[in-house]
């Protein structure tokens, strides 16, 4: 009884403590972006706690500045044909009439040379759900928080693209990621990049109640590895727009 107390107390302390560290990202945020659309977005390896980090987020932003849009990737059926069906609609829905939106995402994804066929269609339809949200929700004139984006969904990419570097030149992404957040009208994108201790993202990645469909749940010691591999090649990628670009901004968070 007194463990469990101990480490809600504890618990507490951290969240008291992340509000603290958001309240002034919060106003950061605000005071940068004035009047322009602006998209936040959670970006790691599976098991940092990106929901965990953009829910402390959403209740702080909300608290202090005003209402915020949140997107989280956990909100789908279980199921997986229900799942599947919901996010096509979803797609359909927000993409039908723009089609230079759904040219950009594949050309993005196309660029992945070393991805199978199966899969590429797989990477995708998930680029393609996180542009339909940030596309459906354009026009509710309030932030739009996901706790997995578009640089998520590029570290996918990378994952399965088998660590080959060679065949993706960096300002070759960079310039089609740039094309995309143009068809899209994105001005502002904020991203907390979070990272944690390789123990700590094995213990949560075991325990964790909603598994999801990352391919690190297996936990094996080559895909644990082949995953951070996948984290660094995507953060290269952040850090090196966010150097050159304005419309970048990176906020380091460790979890």
């Amino acid at each position: 009884m007194v463990g469990h107390k101990v480490k809600g107390y504890f618990s507490w302390l951290v969240r008291l403590n992340y509000m603290k560290i958001f309240r002034d990202i919060g106003q950061t945020i605000i005071d940068t972006s004035g009047d322009q659309e602006l998209v936040i977005e959670g970006f790691g390896n599976p098991g940092v706690g990106k929901s965990f980090i953009c829910t402390i987020f959403q209740n702080t932003f909300k608290d202090e500045y005003g209402s915020i849009s949140y997107h989280s990737i956990d909100n789908y059926h279980v199921n997986f044909i229900i799942r599947t069906f919901g996010k096509i609609l979803l797609i359909l829905r927000a993409l039908l009439f723009s089609p230079s939106i759904v040219r950009a995402n594949f050309m993005l994804i196309n660029s992945f040379d070393n991805i199978g066929g199966a899969t590429k269609l797989k990477l995708l339809l998930n680029l393609l759900l996180v542009s339909s949200i940030i596309v459906s929700r354009r026009s509710c004139y309030k932030p739009l928080l996901l706790d997995q984006g578009i640089f998520q969904a590029i570290w996918s990419c990378y994952y399965y693209n088998q660590g080959v570097e060679s065949v993706v030149p960096l300002n070759h992404v960079i310039k089609l990621i740039n094309q995309l957040l143009d068809q899209m009208l994105v001005s502002k994108l904020f991203i907390f990049d979070v990272s944690s201790e390789k123990s700590v993202i094995l213990s949560r990645l075991t325990n964790r109640r909603i598994k999801g469909t990352s391919p690190l749940n297996g936990l094996e010691e080559s895909v644990i590895n082949r995953g951070m591999d996948a984290t660094t090649d995507t953060r290269n990628l952040i850090l090196k727009m966010a150097k050159n670009s304005d419309r970048l901004k990176v906020f380091v968070i460790k979890n």
